[in-house]
């Protein structure tokens, strides 16, 4: 027997929370190193028991979710492991590149649901190191990718409707680990009141209640993914997505999809919000001018519906005209804040063909004139 594969041996035949330990500190070294990637993916696969990176079929762990590998002791071990280490003094750099790579394509069941526990932990107990290592993962991959909708899904589910009494935790949740927050917000708000879902679902209002919070607190809040990230060298940070766009589109069609919940305090929160945010030094970085314009084929769509004689009624026509309103104004204070970026003539033409409303089309032959 050679004295690798002996050493191997004695290797797992180690506690799995020592043997996770030891394996981290070596990924960690090989991150440092610049190390061949291979050799990290490895590992890391040791850490989850997944087999081999080589002898998995990329196309199909793409197409749908590998199996769970880890037991259910050993997701809980692994999540008490990975608090420890992810709030040692380790710069934070290092941090962020082993969270992304510890977590980089969740592939696997086992990965999903320790990233769920490792993050519902770290919200509970108000682990900032790792909360913030979790806001630059969700960054790096996508407010709107599919692994950091799925990290949303388990929050709301597992977390925020779950351990309702967790208020305190949430309350503080924008001062620990503002990033987070304000990923975890743009994530969320694409889950509810979007047409890219067949059934549009609505916030809960716990929901709702904690969001509108967050913003009234914290006006500052939404502009917190804007800030620099801390990544390893020659990493490129990725476009940033704040969570505006999101809420406003929650807030605009709210009275049509949500009428028994008044918007109205999440309303003037953005609005406040976007007015506080400083004058760009060079272009708007803060809300894309298409993702304003979906909004509008939203709001035309339902127009159509509700004009439907099966539908038409006084009180569908003022909710909708709202809807409309609460877009005029959101689009003013957008526009006058220089937080749009983008095509804003397209996204005037695009204003131009809802259903007639007086305050929009104030707001349209403002900005036309600038």
């Amino acid at each position: 027997m050679s004295l690798a594969s002996s050493s191997k041996r004695e290797f797992l035949k180690m506690d799995y929370s020592m043997r996770v330990r030891d394996t981290l500190q070596r990924i960690e070294s090989m991150i440092n190193n610049r190390s061949k990637q291979e050799h990290t993916m490895e590992l890391i696969a040791e850490i989850f028991c997944e087999k081999s990176p080589r002898d998995i079929d990329v196309r199909k762990s793409q197409a749908q979710l590998l199996p769970a590998s880890l037991t259910l002791i050993q997701e809980l071990q692994l999540v008490v492991v990975l608090c420890e280490y992810f709030q040692c003094p380790i710069p934070e750099a290092t941090r962020n590149a082993m969270f992304l790579s510890l977590f980089a394509s969740p592939t696997t069941i086992s990965r999903i649901n320790v990233l769920a526990k490792l993050v519902s932990t770290s919200i509970s107990a108000l682990i900032a190191p790792l909360l913030c290592a979790a806001g630059t993962w969700m960054q790096q991959l996508g407010c709107t990718s599919q692994s950091s909708l799925d990290l949303a899904k388990n929050l709301v589910t597992d977390f925020i409707i779950f351990a309702q009494k967790a208020s305190d935790q949430l309350k503080f949740l924008p001062q620990v680990a503002p990033r987070f927050t304000a990923n975890i917000i743009t994530a969320v708000a694409e889950l509810y009141l979007n047409d890219i879902y067949d059934n549009v679902a609505v916030p809960p209002p716990i929901l709702l209640d904690t969001f509108t919070e967050w913003v009234s607190s914290n006006p500052e809040l939404c502009l917190a993914s804007q800030k620099p990230l801390v990544l390893p060298t020659g990493a490129i940070a990725m476009p940033v997505l704040t969570p505006m766009a999101g809420l406003i589109r929650w807030c605009v069609l709210a009275p049509l999809l949500d009428p028994d919940k008044s918007y109205s305090r999440l309303h003037l929160a953005i609005m406040q919000s976007m007015q506080q945010t400083p004058p760009p030094t060079g272009s708007p970085t803060v809300i894309n001018a298409q993702h304003m314009s979906h909004i509008v084929a939203t709001l035309e769509g339902k127009y159509v519906h509700i004009r439907k004689p099966e539908n038409a009624s006084s009180l569908s026509d003022e909710r909708f005209q709202l809807c409309l309103e609460r877009f005029s104004q959101a689009v003013q204070v957008a526009l006058s804040s220089k937080c749009v970026y983008g095509s804003v003539p397209q996204l005037l033409c695009r204003l131009e063909a809802l259903p007639p409303n007086t305050l929009m089309q104030m707001v349209i032959k403002n900005n036309k004139n600038t």
